[in-house]
């Protein structure tokens, strides 16, 4: 029978009619062991119906034969604890296997004494490992110090109190090197779940661990590598002489022996100065390590690439990768490819920019979407972080939105609202280009986008109006997020635009203090409204909306790759975890494992000073000036009614206005405006804006507000 047939739900009644039927033909050994291979395939598919078998499986352990034996030993494991009476019958079976003749007897029977938390059991494992650690034979004697792990995670305080911590202790001088890393891994385990006890060795047997590393298989030496971190460097020396013993294990085939070295090494770099410099080739190793591991499957592919960006992150000075090594392939998983573009955007810089904005624009016209949308959004972020590409990276985005696919413009607007406002000014025409093709734009993320974009370069688009109309026609159906940041650049197009945004402004406060149920759109609707209707919103000197304009028109937050950074304390914690989960999340160790202990540096008087965390950009920014400096566009004036052709700079930190001109003169908004400023006008703005809010504020039209 083939082992895919035996993986199908059975029901004990029936497997136990087999058992019947099998002793009764010759040779019912071998389908005794066909119907156990089922019974597992059961334990596999949690079928906990199989609990009825007790009795019966445990009475083919008479049979001697190793196979049968060991699988019912698996059974015994998976449903003792499901019934604790029926399953004492196999004490007297335990008891007596466990004084084997043959050492995988013994070490089966106490490995299954061990692994069934039953108080009956625990008593017997107690009385058994205290001997088995000093078993004969070095394979018992492996299993007898994981059993001790097993012990301790069941009762810590007898465990102790029986001796066998220091036995463990004692293990780790025996002659066979597996059972020193089994034990080792027993000490790791039990530390890390105590509280009081830690583990720690000295530098001649740190020396001795790493020679034992080309005698024992991957197991062991994860085992031991991670021993290795016990130890602390008192000098600059010792570190450089463990890190240099380490390097080899870089060779390794194994990913996880591989991943292991490396946080040994990283490790040892604390408490050495400039290591880099000392050991010039250290970095290419490690990063040939690195690469060398891309050609596993997909899952260890993920891992090994979320710690090239935690070593970007927090010690790129020790890693030395060519962005080319992590261009995406074809067959690559969705969730590699997010990845890499992640460590592309990490090792780019002003020397590979081209190389690398030629691939990104090679992923931005794929066939699948969302990894053109990623390379899309990887354009503005490069962008924003190097301001000696950006040009380069918004000729690109210029091109792809110019081919009309409505993914790549949607995904465009976001990404150009983000340069806009890293680059004020700077690139205007790329303004030119999205609102050629701002029809195709009706996802919430890049209409809010979009609406800022308009509210910020009003005065310079046109044919804004009509633009602005076809967006607000949808405004009662849209998102909060899209409804807040119309009423943002709506209110904006009116105080840089009074004559032509006076309508759209009245139609969008009335919506969202009237119509719009959201209290946040509401309270924000009521704001503006205040805001634009107040008595103190004009200047001293009448200046037509000039205190509104300072808190509407204010600069916005400045944008950086900075932000990107992750907090050292928490890189430091990390780099004690590469190859772990949490190196997989990049988040704390104690937000993935919420009962582990927190990992730290220990203190030494070689430990280095953590280098300062230098902005994930390659080269510093530019310091501001007139072209990046992040002010508001500038306002147009409007005299007699007209546009003037100059244009105004105001700046925030500058409250002297030009002597050459003059915004009209406005007294409050409830005396209306002028008929020399505007005659087409018929009744103030104020008034407009109180009758509007009549059935609201139960006030009369003359109200001020």
């Amino acid at each position: 029978m083939s082992d895919g047939k035996l993986f199908t739900k059975s029901k004990s009644v029936e497997l136990k009619a087999e058992l019947d039927q099998a002793f009764k033909k010759l040779k019912s050994q071998n389908r005794i062991k066909i119907i156990l291979k089922k019974v597992i395939a059961n334990i596999v598919l949690h079928n906990n119906e199989l609990v009825n078998l007790m009795p019966d499986i445990i009475s083919l352990m008479k049979i001697d034969d190793l196979a049968i034996r060991k699988m019912c030993f698996q059974y015994l494991i998976a449903y003792c604890p499901l019934a604790p009476k029926l399953a004492l019958d196999a004490i007297p079976f335990l008891n007596r296997f466990k004084d084997d003749i043959s050492p995988i007897m013994r070490s089966l029977a106490l490995k299954t004494m061990t692994s069934i938390p039953i108080k009956e059991f625990m008593e017997l494992s107690f009385s058994t490992v205290k001997f088995k650690l000093e078993d004969a034979d070095p394979y018992v004697r492996k299993i007898a110090a994981f059993s001790v792990s097993k012990l301790y995670q069941y009762d810590a305080e007898r465990t102790e109190k029986e001796g066998f911590i220091d036995s463990l202790n004692e293990l780790l001088y025996d002659k066979n090197q597996i059972v020193v890393s089994n034990a080792l891994a027993a000490l790791s385990y039990i530390t890390e779940q105590s509280k009081t006890l830690s583990l720690t060795i000295d530098k001649a047997h740190s020396l001795t661990l790493i020679s034992y590393l080309s005698n024992t298989n991957e197991w062991c030496q994860v085992y031991l590598l991670n021993s290795l971190m016990s130890y602390v460097p008192s000098t600059t020396n010792e570190a450089l002489d463990l890190i240099e013993a380490t390097i080899p294990s870089l060779q390794h085939e194994n990913s996880s022996v591989v991943l292991n070295a490396i946080k040994v090494i990283i490790y040892y770099s604390n408490y050495v100065k400039n290591p880099e410099l000392i050991l010039p080739s250290l970095p290419k190793r490690l990063g040939a390590s690195l690469v060398s591991l891309l050609s596993k499957p997909a899952e260890i592919q993920f891992l090994v690439l979320r710690n090239v960006i935690l070593l970007l992150l927090g010690r790129k000075e020790l890693l030395n990768v060519d962005v080319e090594m992590f261009f995406c392939r074809y067959d690559d998983p969705i969730y590699v490819k997010d990845t890499k573009l992640e460590i592309i955007y990490l090792l780019a810089n002003e020397s590979n920019s081209h190389i690398v904005l030629r691939e990104l624009e090679e992923y931005a016209i794929e066939i699948d979407v969302s990894m053109s949308r990623k390379a899309i959004r990887a354009f503005g972020n490069l962008a924003v972080k190097l301001p000696k590409s950006s040009n380069e990276c918004v000729d690109c985005i210029c091109d792809l939105i110019s081919n009309g696919i409505p993914y790549i413009i949607q995904e465009s607007v976001i990404v150009i609202k983000n340069i806009l406002r890293r680059y004020p000014r700077k690139f205007n025409f790329a303004i030119d280009v999205l609102v050629k093709h701002y029809k195709y734009i009706d996802e919430p993320d890049s209409k809010t986008a979009m609406i800022w974009i308009l509210g910020q370069y009003c005065e310079g688009i046109p044919d804004v109006y009509s633009i602005f109309e076809e967006f607000i026609s949808t405004f009662k159906e849209d998102p909060i997020e899209v409804q807040s940041a119309t009423l943002t650049a709506v209110t904006k197009y009116y105080l840089k635009m009074p004559q032509q945004g006076e309508a759209l402004v009245l139609k969008v406060l009335k919506w969202a203090t009237e119509e719009i149920d959201n209290p946040d759109i509401r309270d924000r609707g009521f704001f503006y409204w205040r805001l634009l209707s107040s008595e103190e919103a004009n200047g001293q000197n009448g200046e037509f909306q000039e205190n509104t304009k300072r808190i509407i028109l204010s600069n916005n937050p400045s944008i950086s790759s900075e932000n990107d950074n992750i907090d050292p304390n928490i890189l430091e914690e990390l780099e004690l975890n590469i190859g772990t989960l949490a190196s997989i999340y990049l988040k704390p160790v104690q937000h993935v494992f919420r009962l582990a202990n927190r990992k730290f540096l220990p203190q030494s008087p070689a430990l280095q000073p953590r280098p300062k965390q230098s902005p994930i950009s390659s080269e510093s920014s530019p310091a501001p000036d007139e072209e990046d400096d992040p002010a508001p566009p500038p306002l147009r004036p409007y005299l007699n009614g007209n546009q003037s052709d100059n244009f105004l700079h105001v700046r925030r930190n500058n409250s002297q206005r030009s002597s050459k001109l003059s915004l009209p003169r406005q007294a409050s908004f409830d005396s209306g405006f002028s008929n020399e400023e505007f005659p087409a006008k018929k009744g103030s703005f104020a008034q407009r804006l109180s009758r509007k809010a009549s059935m609201i504020t139960s006030r009369k039209n003359s109200t001020k507000y």
